[in-house]
């Protein structure tokens, strides 16, 4: 074999090697690439009232779930190891106002890790103002209920006894506001008390 050949055998091996170590790093890329799209696939953050809900799907893995503030320093962190589909809530009513993110990061001790960052916003939360809730003796005979003020349609009024035994019940699926007459039958108004109860949760207790 003289020179000229054994040049052009060594180049078709170095090329042939080069060819398949670019084959190799491309489909290391592509899994890199489908990881990061399952990570994104398989989680969720869902916000309300300055409450974040992280889900985790089935398939994820140990997985590292952390919270940034804008300026990217750790506030909290911690791992799970998602076997089912799992919720993990966060209350982050007691921090600043502002912008945070919600790392969620897969394969956390492989060399293919990946991560998806969720950016969240808390905000000041609004003002609570207490049920408006109104009875009127009636000469006992009855009593009128007046709520009014309702941000939801709904309210479930309850009529208790001094000691506590509820004699009636309803629910009233009323916008904004209404206005009730009830008939009392063989006990005296200043016998029982009346709950009011919106789908705020706010709970007033009328008495006469």
């Amino acid at each position: 074999m003289d020179i000229g050949e054994y040049q052009l055998k060594y180049y078709t091996i170095m090329k042939t090697f080069i060819t398949l170590a670019l084959a190799a790093t491309i489909g290391l890329a592509s899994f890199a690439n489908a990881s990061n799209e399952n990570t994104a696939a398989l989680s969720s953050v869902k916000t309300k009232n300055n409450k974040v809900n992280v889900y985790l799907k089935e398939g994820m893995g140990k997985v590292k779930l952390a919270i940034l503030n804008h300026d990217g320093k750790t506030l909290h962190s911690q791992k799970v190891n998602v076997k089912n589909d799992i919720k993990v809530p966060y209350d982050l009513s007691n921090l600043p106002v502002g912008e945070y993110q919600v790392l969620v990061q897969s394969n956390i001790k492989e060399n293919n890790a990946d991560y998806t960052v969720y950016t969240v916003e808390t905000k000041d939360e609004p003002i609570s103002y207490p049920l408006m809730a109104y009875v009127k003796n009636l000469d006992n005979e009855g009593f009128k209920l007046t709520v009014i003020g309702l941000d939801e349609p709904g309210v479930e009024v309850k009529i208790i006894t001094q000691k506590g035994k509820t004699i009636y019940k309803e629910f009233i699926d009323e916008p904004k506001a209404f206005e009730k007459v009830y008939k009392l039958d063989k006990i005296k108004a200043e016998d029982i008390s009346v709950q009011v109860k919106d789908q705020q949760g706010r709970v007033k207790n009328l008495y006469f």
